[in-house]
This record gives C-alpha cells, structure tokens and sequence, in this order.
C-alpha cells in the first residue's frame, strides 16, 4: 500500500502533466507517468493517442462527453492509479482489466455506471477500489472475491446494490468496508464473515429496508465475534431496521452483542432513534475512546459503567432530547497541552449531570464555553473532583466560579472540592439558586464555611459528609443571620465529620435570638465527638449512628456550667415541649450500655424506637420518662444479643414490639407479662425465639394472649 500512496502522491502533486481539451488536442504524445486529462470532448476518445504507454498514473476529469472505448486503456500496461470521475460514463471499458500492475481504482461519482467488467477480478493488485456513489451499479461481478489484496473497499452510496457476491468473503485482507447509504443487503453477514481482518466498518445510513431485513441484520451478532481487529464501526441509522420492530426498550439486545469487538476504537450509533437505553456490557470494550450517540432521540440514560471507562475520551451527545441522566468523565492530556473534552457538554441537554473529574478541565475558558447556567433543562447536578488527586490544571475556586448552574436547578451536590471558599454563586445561593429542594456537599478537606442553605424556600433536604473543618453546624450561618423559617418537610444528614462538637439551633439576627424551627429528620452518623446539644429541640425523628458520645453525654450547656440565655430562659419549658417532639429516634451501631443511653432522659415525647445491630442491651431504664410514652420498639440485626433486660417490661405503654435478624437472642424476659397494651409481636429471622415463642407454656406468658407474627416487616 505504500508505494501505491506514493504514486498516487506524486501524481498529484508538481509532477503532473495537465493535458487540457481546451487548449486543443496534443500534437504528440506525451512522455509522463503522472497525467491528468480534463476537458475532452473527443468522441470516441484514444487515450492512447495522447499518452505513451510508460503512464503510471492517470486522472481522467471533466470529460463528459467522452465515450471510452474497449481498448482505452490496453496501451498502459503500467498503469497503477486510476482515477475517473465522470458522471455520464455508462461502461467501463474491458480493457481495464488487462492492467494487471494497477493498484488503485477510482470510480467515486460515476452514476451512470451499471455494471462492471466480469473479469474484473483479474485485477490482482488492486489494493484500493473506491466505487462510492456509483449508484446505478445492481450488482458486483463473481470474481469480485478474486481481488485478495485489496484493503479498501468503498461502496458508499451504491443504492442499486441489492446484495454482494458470495466470493466477497474472501478478501480477506480487506482492512476498510465502507457500505454506508445502501440497501439492508441480504447477504450481509456471509460477506462479513471472512473479512477476518477488517479495522474499519461503515454500515450507517441504510437507504432502504423492509421487514425481511430484520432476520438479516440481526444474524450480525454471530459476525462480531469473528472480527477481532475491527476499530472503527458505524452503526449510524443501521439498527432502525431492526429496532422499529421491537417493542421499545428491546432494541438494547441487540447492541449487546458488540461487546465482543474487544479492537474497538470508534463506534457510532447516532440517529438510531430507538434506542432507549445503552447496555452496560459496552463499558467492557477496553480500547473504546470516542461514541457517538447524536440524534438518538429516545435515548433516556447512559450506564455509569459506560462514562466511567478510563480509556472513553469522547461521547458526542448533541440532539437527545430525551436524555434523564448522563454522567460525564473529563479527560485531557497529561501535561495539559490540549483542551480538556469537558468542552463536549455544550450541547448536552438532560435532566440530571454528573460532571466528575473536574481536575482534568485545562483552563477556565473550557469551564465558561460549556454555558452550564443556559442549560434550562437541568434539574440535578454533581460537580466533583476526584477524591484524593491533588494536582490541577486549574485553581478550584476559579473553576468552580465559572460552574454556575441554572435559576431552575432543583438539586445540587458538590464533592471533593478542595477550596478554601465558596464562590459567590454559593454565598448568595438563595438568589442564584432558589429553587433548590436538596444540596450535598461531600469530601470537602479545606473549606469549614456553609452556604446559607436555611434561606432556600423549598428546601427539603441537605446532607453534609466528610467535611473535615466544621467543628460547628450553627444555624445562624445556615440561615445568614436572618430570621428564618422553614415551612416544608426538610431531613438533615451530618455524617462522618470527624470534628464536629456541636449542632446548635439557637441563633442572634440583631438583638433578637431565634430558635430553628422543627426539622422533620436529623441523622447525625460517624460524627465522634458530637455530643448533646440544642439539636434536641430540632428534630422530630432523630437517627444516631456510631455516634456513642451522643447517647451518654450531657447537654453541652449542662456540661460547660452555662447559664439559659435569653431564648432559654423564657422557653425553659419550651425546650422540653421541643424535646418532646422526638416522637422517633433510631440508633444503629452503639457500643455503650442500654442503661447508660441518658440521651432518652431528654425525650419525654418518644412513641417510637428502632435500635439496629447494637452490642450491649443491659441495664436498667428506671426514671426514663419513655418508659411511659414509648408504643413502638424495633430491634434490627443485633447479632451480639442473646439475653434481653428485665427492663424491657417497663414500656407500659408499648403497643408494637419487633424482633428481625437477632439470630441469637433466645427468649423474651420474665417482665414480658407487664406490658399488658402489647397489641403486635412480629418476628423475622430470629429462629431461637420463634422458637420460645411457639412453646404453649411461653405464650402463657404473653399478655392478652398475643399472638406473634413471623412474616417479613
């Protein structure tokens, strides 16, 4: 194939010689080997009569009047690049079949051609065959097959094609097949099926099918397997002759099959538009670096497996109206010499967008060309860094300046920002983002500072985690130091800020202070040194975990010797009718004793308990004031359990008592008979007591004659 580049390269270039009609036919031969023959309107034309024979490269252009004749080329033995692009010309001479030497053939535009030579495979060296839009074309001659050198094939736009020779499976050093704009050709995958190794494969854009091509098409999926060198595959448009005809979702089998192709580079599925879902199967392809999906107007996700893939550069995603949720890896070269491919979100429109791997994001021109504020559509977003890398193209805080999101924004997470400070846009969210209904901010080692999250009126829910510098949730920060109140349900999740102190609620605006109105759900998880604060009045359910200095600490004003403030003192009941409005508290993974948990000193309220996988139930609950208000206790997973406290017979007014997955616990306590409002006893996976339980001398003991239920709660 070199020296074929070569020649064709030279023809082309400054050694050409132009012989032009108008300039009058030649009064002699010409001696050269690379000739370009134009504007002749001799008819029938001798190329013989206006070349020597040692041509070796010769295009034949703007010539439409020319008629060739049998023996055109039967003088140029040597011919090797051929290049003929005549619309008008009906036949191809027979006498190209003599060139024995010639290596590459093209035909590309020659619509008025029918057919080919028979002996057309006798061209033994061709190498490079382009017939794109020779339409008239019907069909290939058998000794097509014969041409086993070849490596390019182009048979774009061939839309007389019915189907290709059988012999077409020997070319089996066909490296590049280009059958894009024609028919659903019914021996598609015998044709396929020796090209053992083809790179490059165009099938998109099939001018016309009908429903016998599915079975056709469909047997594609016993080809790919056999292509194993295969890189670059063009499906455009290709599966909706298969796709129209499948219930909506279904097409998604049939792309599943491509995962085998373990070469692949490049693959285009754009403008199969019934395509609702990618298979995660594709996220196998190893070596896959660019996928095109534009026009697939159905497509409603994309595998997260899919995104992630390291080696995945580039998914263009441009006209995919229906597009949920897509999440986007940036990559960029190492040293940062070219653009980031954070630039290909410009036209991506979906309702929820993970950006991740913001590092890779060269410049902040890159960041502002992606208009991310303009994006009217979106209603969730994630921007993230990735955790742990501490190298960028670009300062965090400039490049999170630019990122700011759309007014119509309903949910917002930020992860491992590495910062000092918040961008305006964060500072001031209520006004930029005011329709907010849940934020998290997530892996955040630098910044100890809170946007104003109290403010946004329709907030439901916020979730801090790993934010290494709070010390302090103050609801004054949160709020911006005004008076705030907020009227919707909202759940606040604190989680594994390792030095968190303190949840205060009670806040100064002026001369005034305030107090946080109710929040509905407070989790507060791997926070160690959390201990009891005003966040009792916040929270009507309350969920600890692994958070033991919680459950056995006094109130951090009790603790430090304080004295009420104002707020305090004049709603010294109002902290106890707040506190009483814990109506459930749920507690998961604490080590310290049942009776130690002083916490439910300050719970007078609390009808509902839910303690999951903890270690230690002992001890007594006497002057607990639940013991009187408790309905509903749960135990979940508390594997290390085998006795029950005598206490538990205190809960007079239980209603419901629960066991699900203490596989160890053996029996019900003595005191079990006191709880004489006991109206539901439910037992899932705790085969010891169910045991106990179905013993007719143990369910003497049950008060009203209970009777348990083992289903799955």
């Amino acid at each position: 194939m070199h020296d074929v580049v070569h020649v064709l390269a030279r023809s082309e270039a400054d050694d050409v010689t132009v012989l032009d009609g108008r300039n009058g036919k030649p009064s002699e031969k010409k001696d050269c080997k690379y000739a370009l023959v134009t504007n002749f309107d001799v008819t029938p034309m001798r190329l013989s009569n206006i070349l020597a024979e040692n041509v070796m490269a010769l295009h034949l252009l703007d010539c439409s009047k020319v008629e060739l004749v049998e023996s055109s080329f039967s003088f140029a033995k040597g011919l090797r690049v051929l290049n003929i692009r005549e619309p008008s010309m009906k036949k191809l001479p027979g006498s190209i079949c003599q060139l024995t030497q010639l290596t590459y053939l093209n035909l590309s535009g020659c619509c008025g051609l029918t057919k080919l030579p028979e002996s057309f495979g006798n061209l033994t060296s061709m190498l490079y065959i382009n017939l794109s839009g020779c339409s008239g074309i019907k069909s290939l001659p058998k000794s097509f097959g014969n041409l086993t050198n070849a490596v390019h094939v182009n048979l774009s736009g061939c839309h007389g094609l019915d189907d290709l020779p059988q012999s077409f499976c020997k070319l089996r050093n066909l490296e590049y097949l280009d059958l894009s704009f024609c028919p659903c050709l019914r021996e598609l995958t015998t044709a396929l099926s020796g090209l053992t190794n083809l790179q490059h494969l165009n099938l998109s854009n099939p001018c016309y099918y009908s429903v016998e091509h599915k079975d056709h098409l469909e047997q594609l999926k016993d080809v790919w397997i056999k292509l194993t060198k295969l890189q670059y595959l063009n499906l455009s448009m290709f599966m909706n002759p298969i796709s129209c005809y499948l219930p909506e979702g279904e097409s998604v089998n049939c792309i599943q099959s491509i995962n085998v192709l373990s070469s692949l580079e490049h693959l285009d599925l754009s403008h199969n538009i019934f395509i609702v879902d990618l298979p995660e199967c594709l996220g196998d392809l190893s070596k896959l670096h660019t996928l095109h999906l534009s026009g697939c107007i159905r497509l409603k996700r994309i595998d997260k497996k899919i995104t992630e893939m390291k080696c995945l550069k580039n998914i263009v995603l441009r006209k995919c109206p229906s597009l949920e949720s897509y999440t986007f890896v940036v990559h960029s070269d190492d040293d940062g010499a070219y653009d980031s491919n954070i630039v290909h979100l410009k036209d991506v429109s979906c309702r929820e967008l993970e950006i991740s791997c913001l590092e890779k994001v060269t410049s902040v021109k890159e960041a502002k060309s992606i208009r991310l504020d303009q994006k009217r559509k979106l209603e969730k977003l994630t921007l993230g860094w990735t955790w742990g890398f501490h190298e960028s193209f670009v300062d965090d805080e400039a490049l999170l300046a630019e990122l700011v999101p759309p007014q119509n924004l309903l949910g917002f997470e930020l992860k491992s920002y590495r910062g000092t400070y918040l961008p305006a846009w964060l500072t001031s969210i209520s006004c930029h983002l005011p329709n907010l209904v849940w934020v998290s901010m997530e892996d955040i080692p630098n910044c100890s500072a809170l946007p104003p999250l109290f403010l946004l009126p329709n907030l439901q829910q916020v979730a801090l985690r790993k934010i290494a510098r709070i010390t302090k949730v103050d609801a004054g920060e949160l709020s911006g130091g005004n008076s705030v109140v907020l009227h919707r349900y909202l759940r606040f999740i604190l989680d594994d800020l390792e030095n968190l102190q303190e949840f205060n609620t009670i806040y100064r605006s002026g001369s005034e202070e305030f107090m946080l109105p109710i929040i509905h759900e407070l989790e507060i998880q791997n926070c160690p040194k959390v201990k009891i604060g005003t966040f009792l009045s916040a929270a009507q359910r309350l969920q600890i975990s692994a958070c033991d200095g919680v459950m056995y600490s006094l109130p951090i004003r009790a603790e430090q010797g304080g004295h009420p403030t104002a707020v305090e003192a004049s709603s010294s009941s109002s902290t106890s009718t707040n506190s009483a409005r814990v109506t459930q508290l749920v507690v998961k993974d604490c080590k310290v004793p049942l009776g130690d948990w002083s916490l439910l000193h300050h719970l007078p309220g609390l009808r509902r308990l839910e303690i999951w996988n903890c270690s230690d139930l002992s001890g007594s609950l006497e002057n607990f004031q639940v013991t009187s208000s408790l309905q509903a206790l749960h135990f979940y997973q508390c594997n290390d359990v085998t006795t029950l406290p005598e206490c538990l017979g205190d809960f007079t007014s239980l209603r419901q008592l629960a066991f699900n997955g203490c596989e160890n616990i053996k029996s019900l306590p003595q005191s079990i008979n006191k709880l004489s409002n006991l109206m539901n006893l439910r037992i899932w996976e705790c085969p010891e007591l169910k045991d106990w339980c179905e013993s007719e001398e143990n369910r003497r003991k049950l008060a009203n004659n209970i009777q348990p239920i083992y289903e799955k709660f």
